[in-house]
């Protein structure tokens, strides 16, 4: 077996791993919290992920490009470590100003003024989280297939299980007398921000053990870094678009219970990508390093072989979602099943992610991020529009189709863009 072989199974299994852990964590928050306050704590989760990407600054596929093509070399980890500070200077202050005014900002932006604890605390999550995910890019540069995967999502979300569960049995079998539970979106929260500062802790200690390898400043100024960094954050943010805006006007518009049934939807259909953040991992420093080498011709064959072999591999989870979606949504606690059609609708919107292939990386890994950010340019803000159209007159279902169309034709405008630049269909 070849070692991509071997290293693409390896990355399968914690990937799938991590996938379940992710269905988990919304399984029993949902069923241990109830609609209303797992809605609040769900909303929360998605709108610190959609910023703990804002606030990677598009640094993500800069520090994969150079780990991925020169390893810990001098150059590459001062392009990190300078990354890194930029993170803290940009991310902190925000963080402190959004939890001084959380009851203001949850009022007036969400209609929900419950929201401001579970806000508070999740801010404290944010700085930890964009820290640690952008390391994990580093590890993904150096094929470390499995500690990309725990700092990308399998980390933070097994240690909150645990950290839930252990309360939730500890209260049901062993606090007698117990009427009130502990238990509650603003706990969860509470949970999740600790859980998220022991990880990136763990991330830091773990990338700075290395041979070799040191946090050192020459400049805080990198033109070539930020002309790199700009561009992609720019196609970051209007991909935060497609993925969050959906769920995050949303938050304005529907109430809690039909905010937990559409955040639930929205993470379950996510689960049919999974196969593509596993190629992802294993391909992308592979489309850097054989861009390097201008060997185009071993990028098309890669690019297709693995895009007919995730295809192949996702069908089966699309079929049970589309086949199946009241049984689907009913693993998540009684009255989930009214989420049946927007899991349907999202599951479609995925498997169009996932049939395209990894377009985005494909471009941004040899030299094209200026064309992704043209397609993400598009289709971000016809996302929002839509979002704001639809979930006004539909409601959760307005927001689930938007973000379905928003999804498919941002990857149907980059795998034209791919065979415009590159030559192929990853398709074909």
């Amino acid at each position: 077996m070849s070692p991509l072989l071997i290293k693409t199974a390896i990355a399968g299994l914690v990937k799938a791993s991590a996938a379940v852990v992710a269905f988990v964590l919304t399984a029993i928050v949902a069923r241990a919290l109830g609609a209303a306050e797992s809605g609040l704590f769900l909303f929360g989760f998605s709108l610190l992920s959609a910023l703990s990407v804002f606030f990677r600054l598009g640094l993500d596929n800069v520090v994969l490009r150079y780990v991925g093509a020169e390893g810990t070399s001098e150059v590459a980890q001062q392009k990190l470590n300078t990354g890194l500070l930029w993170i803290v200077l940009a991310v902190v202050p925000f963080c402190g100003l959004t939890a001084l005014f959380s009851g203001p900002i949850s009022e007036l932006v969400f209609n929900k003024p419950e929201l401001a604890p579970v806000l508070r605390w999740l801010m404290l999550a944010l700085p930890a989280m964009a820290l640690y995910m952008s390391l994990a890019m580093g590890f993904q540069g150096q094929h470390r297939v499995i500690l990309t995967t725990i700092y990308q999502n399998l980390g933070l979300s097994a240690l909150f299980v645990a950290a839930f569960v252990a309360i939730f049995v500890y209260e049901k079998y062993y606090a007698v007398g117990s009427v009130v539970s502990w238990l509650n979106a603003e706990n969860a929260a509470m949970i999740y921000a600790l859980s998220a500062l022991v990880v990136c802790i763990s991330a830091f200690a773990l990338w700075y053990s290395q041979a070799n390898v040191a946090f050192s400043i020459g400049k805080l100024r990198d033109a070539e870094l930020w002309s790199a960094s700009s561009n992609l954050w720019a196609a970051s943010c209007m991909s935060l678009a497609v993925s969050w805006s959906g769920i995050l006007i949303a938050g304005a518009y529907v109430s809690s219970e039909d905010l937990a049934y559409l955040t639930a939807a929205q993470r379950t259909a996510t689960l049919t990508s999974f196969v593509l953040m596993v190629v992802n991992m294993v391909v992308a420093p592979r489309y850097a390093r054989l861009w390097k080498e201008g060997n185009v011709a071993q990028i098309q064959k890669l690019a297709k072989w693995s895009t007919r072999g995730m295809i192949a591999i996702v069908l089966p989870v699309v079929a049970v979602m589309i086949v199946f979606p009241e049984f689907v949504m009913g693993l998540f606690g009684k009255g989930f099943e009214q989420g049946a059609l927007l899991l349907t609708i999202m599951a479609i919107g995925q498997f169009i992610n996932v049939a395209t292939g990894s377009v985005g990386y494909l471009l941004n890994m040899s030299g094209h991020e200026k064309d992704f950010r043209r397609v993400t340019f598009f289709a971000g803000p016809l996302t929002i529009i839509l979002a704001l159209t639809f979930t006004h007159y539909w409601g959760a279902l307005g927001a689930a189709s938007a973000t379905a169309i928003g999804l498919s034709v941002q990857n149907l405008l980059a795998l034209a863009m791919v065979k415009k630049r590159l030559g192929f269909w990853p398709i074909g």
